[in-house]
């Protein structure tokens, strides 16, 4: 076994020793543990619910969660996780057999350590089997609609034989020959689809097809339409398997001279986005598919959502077809562009192509960062973020290709704007060894942050947003801290990028809410006026589906009233998710909840946004502040004083965040600005208890 191996465990007991002899003896097999203990069934719902489990081990006992209750618990979460009942020579009321026959995945006995790692062993290695299935059935299912469409959608006429009779026959084929439903062809043998003296040549070549084992060149026949009409035709086939059975395929093209004439002009129409210019994204698939060498480079155009929202989608087809013209000037005549997705350009260059990938990549940046462009009489810049990809295996499907390139892209894109990453696979993935894409300093804090979720090294502080107006308004802002190796508490924030990047952050966005509205029950049983708390919901939270509900939910439990809840966006995260953005608005807006956008007001667009959003609030960033405190610039200034003003018009509450300094909280008063977070006016605290009375005035 592997020393690596580790197991996320929830041991369901309240015998402290029993634990860790457990924990011992699978330590001793050279497992490591993140383990969880726990007697209270809330606490082990929690768990089931929020954390990353492989098994459960369940000691049967009256004060303790009864199996019915934990096999409930896995089932309403949906997850797979093996419960292992715990026995031991004192608790012989409870029978293997019997337990087996309830729905136990297994048992041990607690003096039988070799019983113990056996159970253990078994058990991960169903579990994993079972996940492995799950995923091949999933990526299968996935492969078998994507191929399902391709055919549905696809211009040729396409259709399976088997035996003779049509199995399958797409929408082009069906309207070549004149039929309207599939049902028509069920009892339809291909030999009927052309005249009789040309049914022996038809025969030929589909054997030739069986038995050579490959596709036939086209062949010139005749076809037969529902109607009785005839038309020539060229006939391609090869042998595959559909549904597990040997048939063949088979394409059928009708040339009649008005057609081919048709099908060139649809051919080239096909072939060029008619918005960029540029080659189409089917194009650039099939020119990779047939030369697989050479690089990959996928280009973002950096602020397309920003402009597209700012300026309407003809501003945005005006940009992609300058930005488009910029990036042919710079292609030497065998390399291939193409408009690959919203804001994205795709670049092949083969194999024997002169261009030097990085520096064309350099070029194109520095090219689109220098020009201006012209929209709606308006100047705009923009900058843009380059992938590359040097592609060497001839195994690798295009979609792989550029898979890689977009990687790089957005490991660009985090970098900021102009910035180019070449990717570069792990050196056991060179070798031909499968791992994981994870770096050890990405999966160093992956394995902190779960261990801090399992157990518990979790904690908030709190910091008053205070009101210079109104003694009565109480606010905080709350933050997610998180103990680091000498058990000091450190900001989530240091491992905030690697949480969002592999979908950690929506668990410590959730667990954040829940522990700050169990603080606010807290200060309700006490008897005291509840504050609004602040808590952000990150990237992960806005494009999870479930989000919403899950927070409808928690107010049901709850009983709190939503109006106590404010949940804070990056004006970044905002832009970017802008859809995600809007519909969360609209369910808050209806739950009862705040919004408020932080980090605001560093884009030119940042206007729009607050018109579209209308948040309950705004927090102007820190950085904003210092530089309006130094700069003597006014039209910065004016900006600024334009932002709030129609923010106030919204009846949008302004929020100077990161205040530290006085100059800082001097440039604020001229705004109108009378809400401040930051250490010059307090610091952030383990508890909710702060006088704002003290700077009421």
């Amino acid at each position: 076994m592997p020393n690596s191996t580790v197991i996320n465990l929830l041991i369901v007991d309240r015998s402290r020793s029993d634990i860790d002899h457990i924990g011992k003896t699978l330590r001793g097999d050279g497992y490591q543990l993140e383990l969880t203990h726990t007697d209270q069934a809330e606490e082990a719902r929690s768990a089931i619910d929020y954390q990353p489990l492989d098994l459960i081990l369940l000691r049967l006992a009256n004060d303790l969660p009864t199996f019915a209750e934990v096999r409930l618990m896995v089932a309403e979460a949906r997850q797979d996780i093996p419960i292992i009942v715990v026995m031991d020579d004192r608790n012989q009321q409870h029978k293997p057999a019997h337990l087996l026959e309830e729905g136990a995945d297994n048992y041990f006995y607690l003096d039988d350590a070799d019983h113990l790692v056996a159970v253990i062993r078994k058990e991960l290695r169903h579990l994993q089997t079972r996940k492995r299935e799950q995923s091949f059935e999933t990526r299968f299912k996935e492969s078998e609609s994507r191929s399902q469409a391709l055919l549905e959608n696809i211009q040729e006429a396409l259709a399976y034989i088997h035996e003779g009779v049509h199995t399958y026959a797409n929408p082009a084929y069906l309207r070549l020959f004149g039929y309207e439903h599939k049902d028509e062809l069920a009892n339809i043998q291909l030999v009927h689809m052309v005249p009789p003296g040309y049914r022996d040549a038809l025969k030929s070549v589909l054997r030739r097809s069986i038995r050579s084992g490959r596709a036939i060149e086209p062949v010139e026949l005749v076809g037969v339409r529902s109607n009785g009409q005839i038309f020539p035709i060229l006939l391609e086939c090869a042998p595959t398997r559909m549904n597990d059975e040997p048939c063949t395929q088979i394409i059928v093209r009708d040339v009649t001279p008005e057609k081919i004439a048709y099908n060139q002009q649809m051919e080239e129409m096909l072939k060029v986005d008619e918005v960029s210019g540029l080659y189409s994204r089917r194009f650039l698939l099939e020119a990779i598919e047939i030369r697989r060498e050479g690089a990959v480079l996928y280009l973002l155009l950096t602020d397309y959502s920003a402009i597209r929202y700012a300026m309407g989608f003809e501003a945005i087809e005006q940009l992609l077809r300058e930005a488009a013209e910029l990036v042919k000037a710079l292609l030497a005549p065998d390399d291939i562009a193409a408009h690959f997705a919203s804001g994205v350009f795709a670049i092949y260059l083969p194999a024997n192509s002169p261009t030097e990938p990085l520096a064309l990549a350099e070029r194109i940046c520095q090219t689109i960062a220098e020009n201006s462009f012209k929209i709606n009489g308006k100047l705009f810049t923009t900058t843009c973020c380059i992938g590359i990809y040097k592609a060497g295996d001839s195994h690798e499907a295009p979609i792989q290709m550029l898979f890689h390139a977009d990687r790089a892209c957005e490991a660009a894109r985090q970098k900021g704007g102009s910035q180019i990453e070449v990717y570069e696979p792990p050196k056991e993935a060179r070798s031909g060894r499968t791992i994981s894409a994870i770096s050890e300093a990405d999966e160093a804090a992956i394995r902190q942050i779960r261990n801090a979720l399992t157990t518990g090294r979790l904690s908030l502080i709190y910091q008053p947003i205070v009101s210079f107006e109104n003694a009565e308004e109480a606010r905080y802002k709350v933050y997610l801290m998180m103990m680091d190796e000498t058990d000091k508490p450190q900001p989530i924030d240091k491992f905030g990028s690697v949480a969002v990047r592999y979908g950690l952050m929506g668990a410590l966005d959730k667990w954040t809410i829940i522990r700050s509205l169990s603080a606010l029950i807290e200060l309700q049983k006490a008897g005291t006026r509840l504050p609004a708390v602040f808590v952000r919901a990150s990237r992960n939270s806005l494009v999870d589906k479930d989000f919403s509900d899950w927070l409808t939910k928690c107010f049901k439990d709850s009983r709190l009233s939503p109006e106590y809840l404010v949940l804070e966006i990056k004006e970044d995260d905002a832009d970017d998710c802008f859809e995600e953005t809007r519909h969360l608005r609209i369910h808050l807006k209806t739950l009862g909840c705040g919004i408020a956008l932080s980090h605001f007001g560093g884009k030119p667009h940042s206007d729009r946004l607050l018109r579209d959003l209308t948040p309950n609030y705004i927090k102007l960033d820190g950085s904003l502040i210092e530089r309006l405190a130094k700069a003597k610039d006014e039209n910065s200034r004016r900006a600024m004083a334009v932002l709030t003003q129609q923010a106030q018009d919204l009846s949008i509450r302004v929020v100077a965040a990161g205040v530290s300094t006085a100059p800082q909280m001097a440039s604020i008063w001229q705004f109108g600005v009378t809400l401040v977070q930051g250490n010059m006016v307090a610091e952030a605290g383990p508890k909710p208890d702060f006088d704002f009375r003290q700077y009421a005035g």
